[in-house]
């Protein structure tokens, strides 16, 4: 009996490996542009161009911007995230919200679409899942966890192992657990311009024009009054 499991179990894993690697090979043909790596599991989400989906990323029901990219071993679901995010390793964005305010915080008992072996709950009595918002330009560390329902502004950095429970600003940097604002990474009026700019929104043709400007804010902003 232990030989006959170990080979079904054996068989499951090789059929799951050929749909993945299949799943796979389709994106890549419908994002040329773009990279996945083997081990991704993606499902329900759109992509743009430039992007690399590293090895072991999980993404489900998300839309992603143009050069954004994901290290390996992240999990995000049910997310928006914008153009030239850069996500580290072991990042989890929008990992679920548990009832806490019930008897218990097991979703067997208040929710009924749920991968559960066995559930009670005739229906979902509560939302298990929030959209989240990631802006453009914006760093998150590894291992830093982005709760469900979070905004996060443009041009902020997440740092490496925080949790993030409220919205961030434009930016901002934030770290902790749970986050805390730390600083600014420019003066308001130097953040606004650039903000105000949408960057990102150029061609490709611009970017490669511009590209050394991005070394120096002043150089940046003396160059865009040029345009």
């Amino acid at each position: 009996m232990m030989i006959i499991g170990f080979v079904k179990r054996l068989l499951i894993d090789l059929l799951t490996y050929i749909k993945e690697t299949y799943e796979l090979s389709k994106l890549q043909q419908e994002y040329p542009t773009c990279e996945f790596y083997s081990g991704a599991r993606i499902s329900n989400t759109t992509f743009d161009q430039f992007n690399i989906i590293n090895r072991n990323v999980t993404i489900d029901s998300c839309t992603i911007g143009s050069h954004t990219y994901v290290q390996k071993k992240s999990t995000i679901f049910n997310a928006e995230i914008g153009r030239f995010c850069s996500i580290a390793s072991g990042v989890s964005i929008g990992p679920g919200i548990h009832k806490v305010d019930g008897v218990t915080t097991h979703p067997a008992l208040y929710l009924k679409n749920t991968p559960l072996r066995k559930v009670y709950s005739k229906e979902d009595r509560f939302q298990s899942s929030k959209r989240t918002t990631i802006g453009h330009d914006v760093w998150i560390g590894e291992r830093a966890i982005i709760i469900d329902g979070v905004n996060i502004g443009n041009g902020a950095i997440i740092a490496a192992g925080a949790v993030v429970t409220k919205n961030v600003e434009a930016y901002s940097i934030v770290g902790g657990v749970p986050s805390k604002f730390i600083r600014y990474r420019f003066d308001k009026e130097v953040a606004s311009r650039i903000n105000e700019s949408e960057w990102w929104n150029n061609s490709e043709e611009w970017l490669e024009d511009n590209c050394l400007t991005f070394m120096d804010q002043e150089e940046f902003l003396i160059n865009l009054n040029k345009v």
